[in-house]
């Protein structure tokens, strides 16, 4: 009995989730209110606020779910990396083409949001999951190589906000390349500057 009202509960929030991200990409956010996401996705305002609080509660609990998902499969590949103690090219890119694999998996909600359609919170967000990755390669790198970097702040700055930037593109330009085709190009730019 229990399982069946978790698979409805899931059921209804994935339908929620569906019409918000719908309406993302015909409005911007701030124009989306919660009499326009339960007309489309055909419930009642009650069985909404059983779930979320408000559009913004709905809002932050997706970026968290999706960003969740993101920082997971980024730990499972460098500890994958670091298991079979192998720091070569193709380990390093599969990390980016799970990540790009990710963002075109979940490309209906990232391009309006990358579009500042959802305001700078999302921004922010996946901002300082990437510095954090890029942080843990920075420290996996020699000492002597460390002396020879830039400033260990402004570079995974630089690299965290290139990452966004590259994605938010690739997005626009309707995921032309394969994400493995741009993990690659990614890999091989990033680890110029991280590893050289």
């Amino acid at each position: 009995m229990e399982k069946k009202e978790d698979r409805r509960i899931q059921k209804t929030r994935k339908t929620i989730k569906k019409a918000f991200i719908e309406l993302l990409n015909e409005k911007n956010f701030w124009d989306i209110n919660v009499i326009d996401i339960t007309e489309r996705a055909d419930i009642n305002r009650g069985t909404f606020y059983l779930h979320y609080q408000d559009k913004f509660d709905l809002f932050e609990k997706y970026v968290e779910e999706l960003l969740h998902e993101l920082t997971s499969k980024i730990k499972r590949s460098s500890l994958e990396k670091d298991l079979i103690k192998k720091e070569t090219e193709d380990f390093e890119s599969n990390t980016y083409v799970l990540i790009f694999k990710h963002f075109q998996e979940h490309s209906s909600f990232y391009k309006p949001i990358l579009s500042f359609k959802g305001g700078p919170y999302f921004y922010t967000k996946f901002i300082e999951v990437i510095k954090d990755y890029y942080l843990q390669e920075y420290n996996k790198l020699p000492k002597q190589n460390k002396k020879q970097k830039p400033d260990k702040e402004i570079l995974i700055d630089f690299a965290a906000h290139a990452h966004l930037g590259v994605i938010h593109n690739w997005l626009q330009k309707d995921m032309t390349k394969t994400p493995e085709y741009m993990g690659e190009q990614l890999s091989a730019l990033l680890s110029s500057l991280l590893m050289d």
